[in-house]
């Protein structure tokens, strides 16, 4: 009784904490261990003494793995939930240090990843990561912002303005005896430049979105120049594509096909002249209608016409809304509280503010790769999923090759991984190496949803795609292929050639359970609905550690 107990006795083997210490333990080097130390606080809240970075790194992932991500909650479970108490060891830093810690663990270029890859490999080594079909997909996670907190170029100017008064209001109350408040030092348009704000402050925040939207507008801007610029040059050269001519230029354009009405209908007329000087006679025909009345000219100038009303009205519309009203759709906007994040629709309808996150799973839902972007799509995104995808690939196919060395674990693994019936499997005919090899030693296909489906994306460099180009339930509805595609066929008819076969079906009813099931478990059993920081690297950073806490959660559940 008076003997020191032995914390680890209060879990069963097995149990996830253990898993969770026995791999931070593992993974965690002298170099890697001084990069997770904080700096040292100042003032009042510089202590005596500093936590081991290993054990709040411990706990943080723990953490994520139970879905308690909020520091005070942390906090509290460190002092009465005995799983919590052996991660900490009985130590119960307070939240200020845990938030403290984890903004500097994901704030690091690049930590986030290393760990997410060094976990990666530890779970490969312990047999989970088939590859024969991995399915990729995206997922859209709140910003740690409102949505309302979302403004466009003409609501940031209205806002820097109050800024603006506050300052000088401040300034004069400092006159007075009282204290200035901080982050109100966005002079915008003042003659003199004063220094730049502190990016933290509201007033930082709101030149950052302000900087971004203009940067975004000139270069659209720059772009519709190009655009118009090379559709009016063809247009003069008679080269141009049939249809509507780009919106910046459809006044130009107009202009440039009157002028070409008026030269044809001229030309007509010295032609028609030239006959009749020459002795034609009857044999000239009908002299053509003058150059105004000519209908070609009449209907050319009328366009025009109507083309410069609609530019004064819209003009007008415009300055009387304020270039463009706040709240309304499709006009750029960016959020004062993270100017990172967008506004993502979500399935169902509606809008969030966040981030769409993007990652792909192996076929035992082993997450392999991800990042998180600022596109409301999929198809963009791609490629770099792709590589991500591979990436992680290379790391388990690594862990995996060292399995060929030692038999027991190599029929461990295989008898874990492989998806034939038992009797098959452990045939005399069944050759259990290459079976192994043929599912860990690299993607066999990556499959995705309709959002990715576009032939730049089929025919992108890497691995075989197999993409989605319509719904489940229509795709379930088509009538069935066999064999190789028709000769001749583009990647688009080759791809849904591929869906209507049976081991195009059986791929990609993989994708769902597996990627969407990765996405559940983020959710649902991490608790991840809403990042704790701001900012898109900060954003990728914790989205990589949750998917880190998941993986271990598999690990756990084989151990």
């Amino acid at each position: 009784m008076l003997l020191p107990h032995n914390m680890l006795d209060w879990v069963p083997e097995g149990h996830a904490v253990r898993v969770v210490i026995g791999t931070a333990e593992q993974l965690v080097t002298r170099d890697l261990a001084a990069r997770l130390v904080p700096p040292a606080p100042k003032g009042s809240a510089a202590g005596p003494a500093r936590y081991d970075p290993v054990m709040l790194l411990t706990v943080w992932i723990y953490a994520y793995l139970r879905g308690v991500l909020s520091t005070r909650a942390v906090e509290d479970r460190c002092r009465y939930d005995a799983t919590f108490r052996v991660a900490c060891g009985r130590l119960v830093p307070d939240h200020t240090t845990f938030s403290r810690f984890r903004k500097h663990l994901l704030a690091q270029d690049g930590l986030a990843e290393e760990l997410f890859y060094r976990v990666l490999h530890v779970c490969a080594c312990a047999g989970l990561g088939r590859l024969a079909v991995v399915a990729g997909d995206g997922v859209k996670i709140a910003a740690s912002a409102s949505k309302e907190a979302s403004r466009t170029e003409a609501g940031l100017r209205k806002l820097a303005a109050q800024v603006v008064a506050g300052a000088r209001k401040a300034a004069t109350a400092d006159e007075a005896g009282k204290v200035v408040l901080p982050g109100t030092d966005l002079l915008l348009g003042a003659e003199t430049v004063p220094p730049r704000p502190d990016p933290r402050s509201r007033a930082g925040r709101v030149l950052a979105c302000l900087e971004d939207l203009q940067a975004e507008r000139e270069a659209a801007e720059a772009a519709a120049r190009q655009q118009g610029q090379a559709y009016l040059q063809a247009l003069a050269a008679g080269t141009a594509a049939a249809g509507c001519p780009p919106a910046a230029v459809a006044v130009a354009a107009q202009q440039i096909r009157l002028e070409q009405a008026i030269a044809a209908q001229q030309a007509a007329l010295e032609q028609h002249a030239a006959r009749v000087t020459a002795g034609a006679g009857s044999r000239a025909g009908r002299r053509p209608r003058p150059v105004e009345d000519a209908p070609a000219v009449r209907k050319a100038r009328a366009r025009l016409a109507h083309l410069h009303k609609q530019a004064a009205a819209d003009a007008a519309a415009q300055e009387a809304a304020g270039q463009a009203a706040e709240g309304k759709p499709r006009q750029p906007a960016r959020n004062v509280t993270d100017p990172d994040s967008r506004l993502m629709p979500v399935r169902g309808g509606g809008f969030i503010q966040g981030y769409n996150c993007q990652d792909a799973a192996s076929d035992d839902r082993l997450m392999l790769g991800g990042y998180a972007c600022q596109d409301t799509g999929d198809a963009l995104q791609a490629g770099r999923l792709a590589r991500a995808a591979e990436k992680g690939a290379a790391v388990v196919a690594a862990a995996h090759a060292a399995h060929a060395a030692d038999p027991a674990m190599l029929a461990r693994c295989h008898s874990r991984l492989c998806l034939l019936p038992e009797q098959a499997r452990t045939g005399p005919g069944h050759d259990a190496a290459a079976c192994h090899a043929a599912m860990t030693s690299g993607i066999g296909v990556l499959v995705e949803d309709a959002g990715y489906h576009s032939e730049a994306n089929l025919t992108a460099p890497g691995p075989d795609r197999l993409i989605a180009d319509g719904k489940t339930r229509d795709l379930a509805g088509r009538q069935p292929a066999s064999g190789p595609p028709p000769d001749g066929a583009t990647p688009l008819q080759a791809n849904a050639h591929r869906l209507a076969t049976p081991e195009g079906r059986a791929a990609y009813k993989r994708r769902a359970p597996d990627v969407e099931g990765l996405h559940a478990s983020l959710k649902d059993q991490g608790g991840l609905r809403r990042f704790s920081l701001r900012g898109l690297d900060n954003a990728t950073s914790e989205f990589l550690f949750a998917g880190l806490a998941c993986n271990l959660r598999l690990l756990a559940a084989i151990s």
